[in-house]
């Protein structure tokens, strides 16, 4: 008692937890005599597991005054779980006692368990089989069993006898599963049996034959909950692991598609084509293999017909093939070999069934049937995706010799699928495929998966909704406006700032919202996978619907600001924008022999999406710019020989930057011209005479663009280059803009820089924008008109006083009407400096 008065020095005191200790058991854990809070048994456990109040961790420094005082407090707390144990005539406090004990075993020490665990065991076993009618008492003494036979397991020196309790556990489990129990009786009933197997398997052998047969009995019989249906497939999936050998492995799975197959006879007669039945069966039962009658006391195939006897048939074969999926996804000791062409063919016979009657058996089956049949088909074809997702995740790239199958029939079931949550699986199965087996596969299914994504994403990359597609349009323009403009009355108009997905959600169409990630999802694996082999029938289109969606999803907000829709829908918001982006990069990065068109916005998008802090987007967008950062700034790409300086036809195909070797020797040597120096004066004289070539890019198409007459700087020293680029039609702030023609060298104080303007003029609009400004200082990114007149006025002078350099600028002194297409400018600058 005197310790209760000492002071504790702060709150890893160790001192601390044999107080504690014996407050909980004082408070809320009392004894057999006292009353019991229930409510309060969470705290306790809560405190327990927080400052490890049973660990009995001592370290050299402790006393023994303090050692005592924690394992006295440790053993009291056992005698008090002991004594509730024993109050079989107190339901309430015995259900604490098994919870408590359970926590126990997982949080005391080594030496405490290796101490008590048979005591324990013997407790709770004894619980068990004298529970009787106390279905809450039964149901927590598997759950703290389960904690017991886990904790075990962590003993390597403890097996024998870890196998030997397990073993004890077999047969009560097994009368729980027979006997006419709750569904939650069975469910930790299953969930125990599931954790012997995995711990202590070799215990299982002996009882295989009947764990098997009760668990199958209880799938076939069909009146089971949805959650106990999924305890039993996974427990039946697990099974074969007690023995460890291959042919228990495929003995089991033979036999559940045989079942399956047997099933799906019965269930789908009248609705499935002869031959896919008579392939399957020819596939499990090869030549002069006898066929087995029954499987698990069930007749494989027999004349069914009716409602209930289609329903009979169908409803166990979606839990046999979830254990098939399990099956191919769980580890397993040994290597099996997996019958991969029965498994496809039970596949195809699930999917190309649509409810539509042959012509031989539509007087036979009646209306209510087929309604049935058709009401079940959505689900049938679930599982029947989930089990060729399971055998491709499981197989990986051993499925090659089956490629061209599995693409077959993902195709044409591609074409029929119209259903959104059937479509997201396919677009999965699809992503897995291209990820698993290569760039090999991605020539084959590319169309496929680029037709079915143009429809799912039509309508967020081309969405208008009456008079809110203008706003789009001006939104487009200036797509990051920080500005919100409020009407006469105060209130936020969110109509400009709201995005086409945001107008889409809205409308309803949100449940087709996860197929539209999934399609984005499995168009970045086929641009990362097989991108560089991209074909022109679906390349172009493909990378303007990604950047049509990345621009819209991104107009008005981003994932992190408030929006006027509903905690899900701005969740969706989120998962889509980033979708889209993942997408966009994956579209820049997979064109290898050319500048992608839109990375300049590209670039401004993924430089606004980082300013979102503390978000999925702002990390991905940073990621995003670092990856780029080779396409900004090619520094690696090698420099062209002098004596290809000034000649136009011996430019190479993939070379995007090329420097003169003039300014670039000036840039290596850091040497500073002043403006009255020979050297000046000279390069003036040169630059006059002969338009300088300082870069020449080549457009997606393959078509060379020479860059004339570049205006340029360079600073010494510094490795850092801003290129703008000229544009028609598009606008720039009046502080942004560069007058473009005499190729004069600026000088700045105390630093020369080069800049290079690539200069291709519309004389009608000749304008300049600046969109992959990768470091504004200012916080409105809205481009603003700029003044265009000085520029058109020195461009006629140049192009009146010299002919040949007035072609250099790109100026048509006879014709001004010409318009070309040109690139987007670049800065390169320090992305931080916003």
């Amino acid at each position: 008692m005197a310790a209760a008065f000492e002071s504790l020095g702060d709150m890893y005191d160790v001192a601390l937890k044999p107080r504690l200790l014996h407050t909980l058991m004082t408070e809320d854990v009392p004894d057999e005599k006292g009353p019991l809070d229930s409510s309060k048994l969470s705290r306790v456990v809560s405190v327990i597991k927080t400052h490890k109040l049973l660990s009995e961790c001592f370290s050299e420094t402790m006393e023994e005054k303090q050692i005592k005082r924690w394992k006295s407090a440790v053993e009291d707390w056992l005698n008090r779980l002991i004594s509730l144990l024993d109050s079989i005539n107190m339901p309430d406090k015995c259900w604490a006692g098994i919870c408590l004990l359970g926590v126990t075993s997982q949080e005391c020490s080594p030496e405490r368990f290796s101490a008590s665990y048979m005591a324990w065991f013997d407790k709770l076993l004894s619980t068990m089989q004298s529970s009787g009618d106390s279905q809450f008492l039964m149901v927590a003494s598997c759950a703290s069993m389960s904690d017991l036979i886990t904790r075990l397991a962590g003993f390597p020196k403890l097996k024998k006898d870890g196998t030997s309790c397990a073993g004890k556990l077999i047969q009560p489990l097994l009368n729980m599963l027979k006997e006419d129990s709750t569904d939650t009786v069975q469910e930790r009933a299953l969930h125990l049996l599931c954790t012997i197997i995995t711990s202590f398997p070799a215990s299982l052998p002996r009882y295989y034959d009947s764990v098997e047969a009760a668990i199958a009995t209880k799938i076939l019989s069909g009146n089971v909950s949805l959650n106990l249906q999924k305890k039993l497939a996974y427990c039946l999936a697990l099974l074969p692991k007690s023995k460890g050998d291959e042919d228990s492995w495929l003995s089991l799975l033979r036999r559940i598609l045989m079942l399956s197959n047997g099933f799906l006879t019965d269930g789908l007669r009248g609705f499935e084509e002869k031959s896919k039945q008579d392939e399957a069966v020819r596939l499990m039962f090869p030549p002069g293999k006898e066929t087995p009658k029954t499987i698990w006391g069930h007749t494989l195939v027999e004349e069914v017909s009716g409602k209930e006897k289609r329903m009979s048939k169908l409803s166990p074969v979606l839990l046999l093939m979830s254990s098939c999926s399990t099956m191919l996804t769980s580890s397993y000791p040994v290597q099996v070999n997996v019958p991969v062409r029965s498994l496809l063919a039970l596949v195809e016979r699930v999917l190309m069934v649509h409810g539509t009657l042959s012509d031989s058996m539509s007087s036979f089956v009646i209306a209510a049937e087929q309604e049935y049949v058709c009401s079940e088909l959505p689900v049938l074809h679930s599982y029947g995706l989930d089990l060729l997702s399971a055998l491709i995740k499981g197989m990986r790239s051993q499925l090659l010799p089956h490629a061209a199958y599995i693409v077959r029939l993902v195709k044409e079931y591609f074409r029929r699928c119209h259903l959104p949550d059937l479509r997201k699986k396919v677009y999965s199965i699809s992503q897995m495929l291209l990820i698993s087996m290569g760039v090999g596969i991605a020539d084959y299914l590319a169309q496929e998966v680029v037709n079915n994504a143009l429809v799912d994403l039509h309508s967020v990359a081309h969405h208008t909704i009456g008079a809110r597609s203008n706003a789009f349009s001006e939104a487009s323009l200036q797509p990051f406006q920080r500005k919100r403009k409020h009407n006469a009355n105060g209130v936020l108009e969110q109509q400009q700032n709201t995005s086409a997905l945001e107008l889409t959600l809205l409308d309803n169409k949100s449940a087709a919202m996860p197929v539209k990630i999934a399609a984005l999802e499995a168009i970045e694996a086929l641009l990362t996978v097989g991108g560089a082999l991209r074909s022109k029938s679906w390349g172009s289109s493909i990378d303007n619907l990604i950047m049509n969606i990345a621009n819209n999803c991104c107009i008005g907000r981003w994932g992190n600001e408030r929006s006027f829709l509903s905690d899900e829908h701005t969740s969706v918001h989120s998962d889509f924008q980033l979708a889209a982006l993942r997408a966009l990069l994956a579209s820049l990065l997979s064109q290898s022999s050319t500048r992608p068109p839109h990375l300049a916005q590209s670039l401004q998008l993924f430089r606004r999406g980082r300013q979102e802090t503390g978000t999925n987007i702002s990390y991905f967008c940073a990621h995003a710019l670092l990856a780029l950062e080779v396409l900004v700034h090619p520094r690696a790409l090698p420099l062209i020989d002098s004596h290809l300086k000034n000649s136009h036809d011996e430019v190479e195909e993939n070379t995007m930057y090329r420097i003169d070797d003039i300014l670039h020797q000036r840039w290596i040597d850091g040497t500073k011209e002043t403006e009255g120096s020979p050297d000046y004066v000279e390069r003036q004289t040169n630059m006059e005479e002969t338009p300088c070539e300082t870069l020449s890019t080549v457009h997606q198409s393959g078509e060379k663009t020479s860059v004339g007459n570049a205006e340029a700087e360079m600073r010494p020293g510094n490795d850092e280059m801003m290129v703008d680029v000229r544009q028609p039609n598009n606008e720039i702030a009046p502080g942004d803009r560069t007058s473009v023609g005499n190729a004069e060298a600026k000088k700045r104080s105390g630093n020369d820089a080069m800049m290079a303007v690539l200069g291709k003029p519309n004389n009608e609009t000749a304008q300049l924008q600046d969109f992959a400004s990768i470091g504004s200082a200012e916080d409105d990114d809205s481009v603003a008109p700029g003044d265009k007149s000085t520029e058109l006025d020195y461009n006629r002078d140049v192009a009146l006083a010299s002919p040949k350099r007035a072609a250099a600028i790109g100026v048509d002194v006879e014709s001004d009407n010409e318009s070309i297409d040109s690139m987007p400018d670049i800065k390169d600058v320090d992305p931080d400096s916003d």
